[in-house]
């Protein structure tokens, strides 16, 4: 499975030796004192305001063993990578200034010069070696390395050859996970990056704390230190936040952000980067034979009034996207997956067509046997879904289908349910969290999978078991579609064929049966500026956030 979230302390800045530096600071002080702080806007904060912040994060899920080690990857602020993703997916240079495809699956990336490490390492080709080295030697990841795939042109120039074409390289590189460290660091042990903060401290399940790098090769930060605390649950993260203990609430649930708002904090909502879904179990295994029928899946599609779901349940804060994959990530594209409207009548007319029949309770009949669905919520949690669960349990009831809903009490006990199939149902929150199109298919329902099997594979993709005659679901157009989008050329092609294998998911298998894209708000109080929230929340930057007043 791969399930992820999110985390320090003050040092002295340098000593200014030149007499007219302290000159120049002294009377730029002097001067910021005549000029009446602002607190309604993004200007620069009063010096009076301690530049502290302290960030409630969800669940710790980073890992100190190596060579998966990945402390301080999340959020941004300690490491970078060599590119880094917009709010609207696009790529853009970071510790790479440019990059150029040689044919046939060979990356040459040049690299941004004046750039050292927190412990004063230059920053060089061999740290982008030794970084993609060691991911080959955890796997090879997303990026499918292997241990000769990176390649030494000179001090300023590297080459990547994934040991597969691998067309979605670059976008795939956005990914916190592929964040550059220095030569022979170990970031579960003390992490080295070249960002705009250097790590202070890590108490797993506690904190993470970062102060701002005063040698950092970009802008410097606002801030001086930030305090990452790990509060899994978002009832007591808003706690926290009301009572003071924490300046910023991340993953702030829906259903909480106008309460918050009228109470005087300040909530920012970026444009949709999650998905609500559920998965439909087609695996066949520990008695769950239901969903194999298609007619019951699109019933249950059909069945779901989600704009009553975005306005009841969401507080409008989504859209009726149905693409999972953000709409405006596959342009014009998005419209060839069709998704579903309300339309019970329909429903009704599948459900018969595979003989279920109204029972006496409402709740159709087959053969003596009730149509009965187990509904898991959740992932990432149980309560990031809200009353989500309850609400398609009503709306199912109406269509005659019985739900009982099993919420998982955690991370852990949902990944041991799923890899032992038990359940029909599967209610998931999830986000794009990098620049590739078909990060999202191609993780959880190809059959080779960006990372493998990863435990979604037996239970939801339509081609598994790999390697077999014929596929349970379809004829094998999805795989195929999955293995072309990975080795388009062209950042169009790619966007349709990613649309092409949605639709096969949502429209003609229904294995995915979509609800809402929906927006992933962060909240702070009044005084913090300059912080707005990613669509993908791992890739929320702190850099330009200071606080405002005295």
């Amino acid at each position: 499975m791969v399930i992820a979230t999110l985390c320090r302390l003050t040092s002295l800045e340098r000593e200014r030796s030149c007499d007219m530096r302290r000159l120049a600071v002294s009377m730029f002080a002097f001067m910021v004192l005549l000029v009446p702080a602002c607190s309604g806007t993004d200007g620069p904060a009063a010096p009076s305001a301690p530049q502290q912040l302290t960030v409630g994060a969800g669940e710790d899920s980073y890992v100190v063993e190596e060579p998966e080690a990945d402390v301080g990857f999340e959020p941004r602020g300690i490491f970078e990578g060599l590119v880094q993703m917009s709010p609207d997916y696009e790529i853009e240079p970071l510790l790479a200034t440019r990059w150029e495809l040689i044919e046939p699956n060979t990356w040459r990336f040049h690299l941004r010069d004046g750039v050292t490490f927190h412990d004063g390492t230059p920053f060089t080709a061999e740290a982008v070696k030794y970084t993609f080295d060691r991911l080959a030697e955890a796997g090879g990841g997303a990026l499918h390395l292997g241990p000769d795939s990176t390649k030494i042109v000179d001090e300023r120039t590297v080459d990547v050859t994934a040991t597969v074409e691998n067309r979605r390289l670059v976008e795939q590189l956005v990914h916190p996970s592929n964040s550059i460290i220095a030569p022979d660091s170990k970031p579960g042990e003390k992490p080295v990056g070249t960002g705009p903060f250097r790590f202070v401290e890590y108490v797993p399940k506690q904190r993470l704390v970062v102060e701002r790098n005063g040698d950092y090769w970009g802008e410097q930060a606002r801030l001086q230190q930030i305090t990452f605390r790990y509060i899994p649950e978002a009832n007591a993260r808003r706690l926290a936040l009301e009572s003071g203990d924490i300046d910023v609430m991340l993953d702030v649930p829906l259903d909480a952000v106008t309460s918050l708002e009228s109470s005087g904090f300040v909530v920012d909502r970026p444009a949709p980067g999650l998905y609500e879904a559920m998965y439909a179990n087609i695996s066949g295994e520990a008695g769950y034979t239901t969903l194999q029928d298609e007619n019951v899946r699109k019933a249950v599609a059909y069945a779901i009034d989600r704009n009553e779901l975005l306005k009841g349940v969401f507080d409008g804060l989504g859209a009726d996207e149905q693409t999972m994959v953000p709409a405006r990530l596959l342009g014009s594209a998005a419209d060839t997956v069709e998704g579903y409207s309300h339309d019970p009548e329909r429903a009704a007319r599948l459900l018969e067509q595979s003989g279920w029949r109204p029972g006496a309770d409402g709740i159709r009949v087959k053969d003596g046997k009730r149509l009965s669905l187990e509904l898991v919520n959740g992932f990432p949690s149980s309560q990031e879904h809200g009353a989500v669960a309850e609400f398609l349990q009503a709306q199912l009831r109406e269509a005659g289908i019985d739900v009982k809903i099993i919420t998982t009490p955690d991370s852990g006990a949902y990944e041991e349910r799923l890899n032992s199939s038990q359940g029909d149902l599967w209610l998931e929150r999830g986000n794009q969290n990098d620049a590739n199109p078909a990060f999202l298919p191609a993780l959880l329902f190809w059959e080779e999978g960006l990372f493998g099997n990863i435990g979604y594979q037996p239970v939801f993709a339509p081609g598994w078991p790999p390697d077999v005659a014929q596929p349970r679901v379809g004829d094998g157009a999805f795989d195929r579609t999955i293995v072309e989008a990975l080795a388009a050329p062209d950042s169009t092609q790619v966007k349709e064929l990613t649309a092409e294998a949605m639709h096969l998911l949502v429209d003609e298998h229904a294995i995915i049966v979509p609800l809402a894209g929906l927006v992933r708000p962060l909240a702070a109080r009044s005084e913090v500026k300059g912080l707005p929230a990613h669509p993908s929340g791992i890739q929320t930057r702190f850099d330009d956030a200071f606080v405002a007043g005295g």
